[in-house]
């Protein structure tokens, strides 16, 4: 454990980028550390640990998992990764028994609860080690659309509602069906939809987002509330629906690249359901609006879709190929607000030992912005002064409901602090 430890601080303690993949290279014999960085990398690897869960004190366990070193302790909390006070008083235990010095306890923390910052990422990893070193579940992202610099040749596109819930990429394997979010995290329970996907051909990877059921005629905000509840909540999950974008061969998918336009996948889509699911309404395709070259077809759209309560558009350029990629060949239009705001405190991350998020004042409501970078993480619990009492301008797609009924900011992030202003200004 003490070589392990006087590794990692080498690598920590460079800040070159090229010196820390020379020194992975030079550590990667050492027997059992690719296990440990695999294991810390890898986000598909839950513990159901936080440091502070590891320092709160429990009477109520007798008996405990005897764990010789840190790689039995890797395997046990990934096995066991439900953060029981079980596994906890193991794991204390371990730390307590197994290791020596206070700073082994804490850099066995760090890696048990998979919170370990030494200035590499799986990229960085990859590269050094191989691109299947740790898989990275990956997705077709679209780009901001700027009407001062897309579709200025007039492409064709296609113009869809952005629907507003939760992704979902569901490769339709042989012999099984997955349905899988962009962090490459499996939905579970989709009994419905899954009964469904196997009526479908097979070999294919189908784009969409999840959606509740909606006879109340729901908003967009409150059915997107209720998506998250239903689908996110343990166990059997029905009256959900699966609006398709798109098709893709899974060997095109695992290319990261195809040469089929949008234009044709759209129609085999299409096509395919029409064939395979008709009279159904759990698997549809996203709704398209509009179909040509009429750039100012966007505005008039996206006005009606934002008045009607929707996110926003999406715009699929019909020559676009596939490319697993953030791409130019898709295109989001939604509305962004900014506001600025003051500080009023700060919350510590759940992993500890840095700021997860700043607590602003939006019309007398203490509402949380988590969209920090690493370093203002570190930064600001450093030095809670520098952001606490501060101006500063954050952004925003709308005023909604957080889950207690209480008043948040959508899918906010802070743009910047205002050293130049000293009052609020509310949009």
């Amino acid at each position: 454990m003490r070589e392990y430890c006087a590794i990692f601080n080498h690598i920590k303690n460079n800040s070159s980028r090229k010196v820390k993949e020379e020194l992975l290279m030079h550590y990667e014999n050492v027997d059992g550390l690719k296990d440990i960085f695999r294991f810390v990398y890898n986000p598909l690897i839950t513990t159901g640990l936080a440091k502070k869960k590891l320092e709160k004190e429990i009477t109520s366990v007798d008996v405990v998992r005897e764990l010789k070193d840190i790689h039995e302790a890797i395997q046990f909390v990934t096995d066991n990764n439900t953060g029981t006070d079980y596994i906890v008083k193991s794991i204390q235990v371990f730390l307590e028994t197994k290791l020596i010095t206070d700073e082994e306890r804490e850099f066995a923390k760090g890696i048990l609860t998979k919170d370990l910052p030494i200035g590499i990422s799986v990229t960085t990893l990859n590269k050094v080690y191989g691109d299947d070193f740790i898989q990275k579940h990956r997705v077709m992202k679209g780009q901001k659309y700027d009407p001062d610099k897309y579709l200025l040749k007039g492409e064709e596109f296609y113009a869809s509602i952005k629907i507003d819930g939760l992704r979902s990429t569901t490769f339709n394997y042989e012999d099984k069906v997955e349905f899988k979010t962009t962090g490459g995290l499996l939905y579970e329970g989709l009994i419905e939809l899954e009964e469904l996907m196997n009526k479908l051909p097979k070999g294919f990877v189908y784009e969409g987002e999840l959606l509740a059921k909606n006879p109340d005629n729901l908003n967009s905000n409150e059915l997107f509330r209720v998506t998250s509840s239903r689908v996110k909540t343990d166990g059997i999950k029905k009256d959900v629906r699966f609006l398709l974008f798109d098709m893709i061969p899974i060997e095109v998918y695992k290319n990261k690249k195809g040469d089929t336009p949008y234009k044709l996948r759209r129609n085999i889509l299409e096509s395919t359901l029409e064939r395979y699911l008709p009279d159904q309404d759990l698997i549809t395709t996203t709704p398209v609006l509009y179909v040509g070259h009429d750039k100012s077809k966007i505005d008039y759209y996206f006005n009606q879709v934002v008045e009607q309560g929707y996110e926003g558009l999406m715009i699929h350029l019909a020559a676009g190929n596939f490319e697993l990629k953030k791409s130019k060949n898709v295109l989001k239009v939604k509305p962004q607000h900014t506001i600025d705001l003051r500080v009023l405190d700060i919350e510590e991350d759940i992993r500890g030992g840095k700021c997860g998020s700043i607590i602003v004042d939006y019309h007398g409501h203490r509402v949380g912005v988590a969209g920090l970078k690493h370093y203002q993480k570190v930064d600001f619990w450093n030095d809670p002064s520098s952001i606490i009492g501060k101006i500063v301008e954050i952004s925003y797609m709308e005023e909604t409901q957080n889950e207690k009924g209480g008043i948040s900011l959508r899918h906010s992030s802070l743009v910047r602090v205002r050293t130049d202003k000293n009052e609020v200004s509310y949009a």
